[in-house]
């Protein structure tokens, strides 16, 4: 897969040869979605799928006296070509828009780029393919310039680009575990503080995996925004008689079922007081080996995104709901932002290809065309490729 990317960057750039090149996987989230922008826990890790980001500063511009990018998605055959200081060309997908805010956050400091972007990465799947790009340009762009950043700063710095220039709010979850995460663990990360650990995985006798739904989706255009909104708002109020307060964090259930507050509000809050203590016992279930107590706390999860939180859909719900009542499936539920993408299994290591193979037919019978199985094994982070 690299080696064909480096024969397509020769096709579109000729003799400028690639000065950096990294390796930024994408994102699973064991458990805790949507608490990390609610300084909640959660538990992801990187995944062995990954974009491969290519980049040298543009020789042949600078020969020419000229300051042009030269951009090229492989995956998604586009190409953007414009002048550095001119703006940015509309196109139909969003990814030049990361690209030119990673940009920004070094200032002036690169000149004209020629960067190419390919992999086996998943898009709108739920598995953070925009923030393995931009925490991959970043760590290119640091390369280049000789910064000396952490790569704790560079997923902060990741974040930012995200909230500031696309207008996600959203935590650092994915960010962090693009960034930092160690080869068969996830993170437990403190959204609070921001301080993590490793955990491994792996639970004897099992598989985790993730059957996409193909229903695509950009968190910008959903409703994810909506509910970080909601949360805020809850906060508020429940400030307004607890003044210790900070975040839903800080708030039990007991505390929830003091305050007014409206029925929706309520359910959102409802669902990330129950999350994080979920996240809490997925720690223990995976110290314990636990897959029975692991897969409940799945179920229990899928459970609160649907009905307290609503932000899945038809097609995660007949994948989750299909997973939970087969036999030799622990527990399921869906990952990511919601509104689309994958769901993610506790499955028996003799159960999954019988359960694959149900799961396809039944899905296609329901919507007429097959969801996409994706196995993967958890991965270190991102990194920097020994040219």
């Amino acid at each position: 897969m690299l080696s064909d990317l480096i024969h397509q960057w020769h096709s579109h750039f000729g003799p400028d040869t690639p000065q950096v090149i990294v390796r930024s996987p994408g994102r699973v989230n064991i458990i805790g979605e949507h608490t990390d922008y609610n300084e909640g826990w959660v538990m992801p890790g990187a995944m062995n799928l990954c974009l491969y980001i290519v980049v040298s500063r543009s020789l042949t511009a600078a020969q020419n006296n000229a300051s042009l990018h030269h951009w090229v998605a492989a995956d998604l055959n586009e190409t953007i070509v414009f002048e550095l200081d001119k703006e940015l060309p509309d196109t139909r997908t969003i990814w030049p828009k990361y690209i030119h805010g990673a940009i920004h956050i070094f200032e002036g400091a690169l000149g004209p780029l020629n960067i190419l972007i390919g992999g086996n990465l998943p898009i709108g799947a739920g598995v953070s393919s925009s923030s393995s790009l931009v925490g991959g340009l970043l760590l290119a762009f640091q390369q280049l310039t000789g910064d000396t950043r952490t790569k704790q700063e560079l997923a902060n710095l990741s974040s930012r680009v995200e909230k500031e220039v696309i207008g996600l709010q959203g935590g650092i979850m994915d960010q962090y575990a693009i960034m930092l995460s160690q080869k068969d663990k996830v993170m437990m990360l403190d959204r609070r503080d921001q301080t993590y650990t490793h955990i491994p995985a792996a639970i004897p006798g099992t598989k985790w995996l993730l059957i996409n739904t193909k229903v695509k989706h950009q968190l910008i255009d959903s409703d994810y925004n909506q509910r970080a909104n909601q949360c805020h708002q809850a906060v508020i109020m429940l400030q307004q008689m607890f003044k210790t307060v900070k975040s839903l964090r800080d708030v039990s259930m007991e505390m929830l079922e003091k305050c007014e507050m409206p029925d929706l509000n309520k359910k959102r809050c409802q669902y990330v007081i129950e999350e994080n203590k979920r996240v809490e016992g997925m720690k223990q279930a995976l110290a314990n080996k636990d897959a029975v107590t692991a897969g409940r706390l799945l179920t229990e999860s899928h459970q609160g995104l649907q009905v307290l939180y609503e932000v899945s859909c038809e097609e995660l719900d007949f994948l989750a709901h299909l997973a939970n009542a087969t036999e030799g499936v622990y527990g399921s539920r869906m990952m990511g932002g919601g509104f689309g993408g994958c769901v993610i299994c506790l499955v028996r290591e003799d159960a999954e290809q019988s359960f694959v193979e149900k799961a396809i037919s039944a899905y296609d019978h329901q919507f007429g065309f097959e969801p996409d199985v994706i196995y993967f094994s958890l991965d270190d982070g991102a990194s920097v490729i020994s040219l």
